[in-house]
């Protein structure tokens, strides 16, 4: 009978301990640059938060825009390309997000709702590349005469953002002496 009695108040002291303890999370994925097209996992691991909410949200580049994006392992956004599951194993959510557009780019958080009030967050950013596009207003073409000053500008954006360098037609020397100049 000793014996029950002392395993009973080792199993409760135990779960007091347990219960006691604050949630945290343990893990959070490193920075993504992917593809558009791509797919990509975040994982988010906890610890001591099987009792509380977990979120997972997206901030744009901005910071402005915040997209709820699932709660626990239930999708609050209406967007097929993107699913979260639980690994019981690791306590890890994982979100899962398949023919990744321009419009995935962001700041994610891993949030764990501990109160009315406080939120345990953990962030990754996902960049998207995009191919370089030059803009309208870079300079086309100029016409000038011998010894004038020109000024070229060319516009491009991208990610990563784009790196401008600048040649003569079949590579002649420029006036600084190289075929090629880099700069913006």
């Amino acid at each position: 009978m000793l014996v029950v009695c002392v395993c009973i108040l080792l199993a409760y002291c135990a779960n007091s301990v347990t219960a006691q303890r604050s949630p945290t999370i343990s893990y959070i994925s490193k920075e993504k640059v992917v593809n558009i097209g791509d797919t990509v996992e975040l994982e988010c691991g906890l610890e001591y938060a099987k009792d509380y909410s977990t979120v997972w949200v997206r901030r744009n580049h901005e910071g402005a825009d915040r997209l709820f994006i699932a709660s626990g392992t239930s999708q609050i956004v209406p967007v097929d390309r993107y699913s979260v599951r639980f690994d019981d194993d690791s306590n890890t959510y994982i979100l899962k997000m398949t023919k990744l557009q321009e419009i995935d780019a962001g700041l994610y958080e891993c949030q764990v709702i501990t109160g009315p009030a406080t939120i345990l967050s953990a962030s990754v950013w996902v960049h998207v590349r995009l191919p370089p596009v030059i803009s309208d207003n870079s300079t086309r073409s100029v016409i000038t005469s011998t010894g004038s000053t020109v000024d070229l500008n060319c516009y491009a954006t991208g990610y990563p953002v784009p790196r401008i360098s600048w040649r003569r037609e079949n590579n002649e020397l420029l006036p600084t002496g190289g075929a090629v100049f880099i700069g913006s």
